[in-house]
């Protein structure tokens, strides 16, 4: 009788392990850090010695096996099209959209350049007023590619010779300080300034 119950107590206590902690609320730490963004990268004309241009943005997808001449057909009608109706009317460049090249499923990047921030607004905002033009429906079209992949990403680089630029100041006055500070000894004590705790 004596081993059952001490049997049952322990099958309890086993049991009781395997809950899951209360509910509890914790005091949140939180950190702002800047990642080195400006507010406005430098204006940089396309072309300027082999840079493409002042803000670079690509739009990286991949496309199932089934789209892919459907795919490279619309580049062959729209491509040319695209590039020159932009030339006409903005600053807005298109500078192709490349495949991979190499094994696996097909991976794209379109690449478009722009000389600035405000010309990429700028470009877009006129152009694609008018849902029933040629340029608005081809773009439409490609973007449109471009979502059908889950994993997609957009990306915006500039060139890198003209950004941080001692002499400059184009809203990356913060991000100038984190490079400076990253070139200082780490605090000592595992402790963050401000008596927080470092992670």
């Amino acid at each position: 009788m004596r081993k059952k119950r001490n049997r049952s107590s322990i099958e309890r206590i086993v049991r009781r392990r395997g809950l899951p902690q209360r509910p509890s609320v914790d005091v949140l730490v939180s950190e702002v850090r800047s990642c080195l963004v400006a507010a406005s990268p430098a204006p940089v004309k396309p072309d300027t010695d082999g840079v493409l241009g002042g803000i670079v943005v690509m739009w990286e997808f991949s496309l199932p096996y089934a789209d892919i001449q459907e795919f490279h057909n619309f580049l062959r009608e729209s491509e040319r099209y695209i590039t020159d109706s932009l030339k006409k009317s903005t600053k807005a460049i298109y500078r192709g959209t490349y495949m991979l090249y190499g094994p696996g499923e097909p991976r794209y990047r379109t690449v478009w350049a722009y000389e600035s921030l405000d010309a990429m607004s700028n470009a877009w905002s006129s152009n694609l007023k008018t849902k029933s033009a040629n340029l608005y429906n081809a773009v439409r079209r490609l973007r449109a590619y471009w979502l059908r992949d889950p994993n997609r990403s957009e990306q915006r680089w500039v060139p890198g010779r003209f950004y941080f630029d001692p002499g400059e100041d184009h809203g990356d006055g913060f991000a100038k300080l984190t490079l400076d500070a990253a070139t200082l000894d780490a605090p000592k004590g595992g402790k963050a300034a401000g008596g927080g705790q470092r992670r």
